[in-house]
């Protein structure tokens, strides 16, 4: 075998990208009970619901993500033994994700409230109203951000640096760093000096191997057509840049046009897909019911147990067995269970509404649906609504209220003043831990050029939305705000 070649041993035939090949060592992980975990969680929790055909799963997702952060590392010329890196990398992303991928993660990251049943619905309503009432344009200060706590990928990375077995593979392939390196690709890390930051952005930025594959594979097997894009001419037409010293995953001027269809086509798989109306409603119901069983300990391990099981068990039945079916056997407990009289009322509606496949009636009418660059016009639109005005009236019916924006990118100019602030804030309170000087300016440039989608003219850099080729350029900070409205009555006999 030539020194700058990967020996392949065998391939799987893939809906999206045909053949795909792997290695010895990408055998061994693919076969070890943890890997294997990822075929018994779904891609997309229940938007089969919906869209019958969306039965993929994180298993054949993650062989997806290692072809393309492999088609990158080739594209960058990046050295063997960089490329198996980043491969496994790919391979590995989703190791540490959660039972229905998002859905039951969210309780975990972002420690919703918990409402007792008299004033349920109540409650949902005056923290939407408050969402809505307080909403803003909320810019970045911080790109690259690590992900931590309870975040999937912060797991994953904890499984990668720790589990015997899938160490030694790592190790053995592409030596002793790679472990911590492949966790820093994962969690977004890119502090450490021992990890170059080109190999983070394949991984974990605007334009990574990750989001290219789910936007591709989601839209396959939902059927509908998002999902089309230029895939050889944006992987084509990247290079790597550099920014006072920091190597940056760019695109050059021929690929704007591809990048731009990528944004678009992210932003449709929002709108049509995700934010469903069936979809949105059955998540937050899952989301309501793990919130309640974590915080309980009841069924689902709470936050602490799972990080002790996962450091210190993490190739356990318990942890092998944390999967879809998982899920679904805990609703069922929550019904059988000889404690069940204590349970709250509505987390027992909510099992046993998703055992049956059923969901809360949507209220018809009542969809506010904007797509909008304009906050104040959002916000306008929105307390004209008649379902804004009746939303502190309802004792029923709970409201949802979801956002999406198009590109984490923001102008040049604006940025400036968000540092021109943060400078300022700096210096009326240097002792803060967070605060900003100005030695601190062309690390925090080179982050925004890092996340986002950065186009290489020659030497100069800039992101697409500060590029006059690119309709980025206008459409970066459009955004899609739906507020809906559902009936959750309970039956008496619950």
């Amino acid at each position: 075998m030539c020194e700058n070649e990967i020996q392949f041993v065998g391939r799987i035939l893939d809906n999206v990208h045909g053949f795909i090949y792997y290695t010895r060592a990408e055998e061994q992980i693919m076969n070890t009970l943890l890997f294997k975990r990822l075929q018994s969680i779904k891609q997309l929790s229940i938007v089969n619901w919906v869209f019958p055909g969306s039965e993929h799963t994180r298993y054949i997702h993650s062989l997806g993500v290692m072809y393309i952060a492999d088609k990158m590392a080739t594209q960058l010329n990046l050295k063997i033994n960089e490329r198996k890196i980043v491969r496994l990398a790919g391979l590995l992303h989703d190791i540490g994700h959660y039972p229905l991928s998002h859905v039951c993660e969210f309780p975990y990251k972002k420690n919703l409230e918990s409402f007792p049943d008299d004033s349920f619905c109540n409650q949902i309503n005056q923290r939407v109203l408050g969402q809505i009432d307080s909403f803003v344009e909320k810019e970045n200060t911080q790109y690259m951000e690590q992900s931590m706590g309870c975040h999937h990928e912060k797991i994953g990375a904890y499984i990668i640096c720790n589990n015997e077995e899938i160490r030694k593979i790592v190790v053995d392939e592409c030596g002793k760093d790679a472990p911590d390196i492949i966790a820093d690709m994962i969690t977004g890390n890119i502090e450490r000096k021992d990890t170059n930051p080109l190999l983070v952005q394949i991984l974990h930025s605007e334009l990574d191997a990750d989001g290219i594959d789910y936007l591709m594979r989601d839209a396959m097997f939902s059927g509908t057509s998002f999902g089309a894009f230029e895939l050889d001419q944006l992987i084509g037409c990247m290079e790597v840049g550099e920014y006072e010293g920091t190597k940056i995953l760019c695109i050059n001027p021929k690929g704007i046009a591809a990048a731009d269809q990528y944004l678009i086509n992210k932003f449709f798989s929002y709108s049509q897909v995700v934010f469903n109306k069936h979809i949105v409603i059955t998540e937050w119901m899952a989301e309501q019911i793990v919130n309640w069983m974590q915080k309980n300990s009841a069924f689902f391990p709470n936050k602490k147990k799972l990080e002790k099981e996962v450091k210190s068990k993490c190739s356990s039945a318990d942890y092998v067995g944390f999967t879809d079916n998982f899920f679904w056997a805990s609703l069922q407990n929550i019904l059988d269970n000889p404690l069940k009289d204590t349970e709250p009322k509505i987390i027992k509606f909510f099992s046993e509404k998703l055992l049956n496949h059923t969901e809360l009636n949507y209220v018809d009418g009542s969809e506010v649906k904007i797509v909008s660059n304009d906050i104040q016009e959002i916000k306008d639109k929105l307390f004209d609504s008649d379902t804004y005005k009746r939303l502190s009236h309802y004792d029923s019916k709970i409201a949802l209220f979801n956002e999406r924006k198009m590109s984490k990118q923001i102008r040049e100019e604006q940025y400036e003043e968000i540092l021109n602030e943060l400078i300022k804030e700096g210096n009326e309170n240097p002792e803060a831990e967070d605060s900003v000087t100005q030695d601190d300016l062309d690390k925090l440039r080179a982050r925004r050029y890092m996340e986002c989608i950065t186009v290489k003219d020659g030497k100069k850099l800039r992101l697409l939305c500060d590029d006059h080729r690119s309709l980025m350029r206008t459409l970066y900070n459009i955004r899609l705000v739906l507020l809906r409205v559902f009936d959750c009555n309970l039956p008496v006999e619950i």
